[in-house]
């Protein structure tokens, strides 16, 4: 993924994103709307410390 790509990315989990924390669901849709992988917007998520919250799974409080 090219630098602005990722950057773009990020400014759509930063749209949804309340106190540094993204639902599971709200990924989804970032991912579909950006046409990215779900792996990516967790990625992306990690390394800019973005906690995801509301995991559909439970995995994530």
């Amino acid at each position: 993924m090219e630098k602005t790509e990722k950057e773009e990315l990020y400014q759509e989990i930063l749209k949804r994103a309340q106190d540094n924390r993204i639902a599971c669901r709200q990924c989804f849709e970032v991912a579909k709307e950006c046409n990215v992988s779900l792996k990516a917007v967790g990625d992306l998520c990690t390394e800019k410390s973005v906690k995801i919250c509301a995991c559909q799974l439970g995995c994530f409080k």
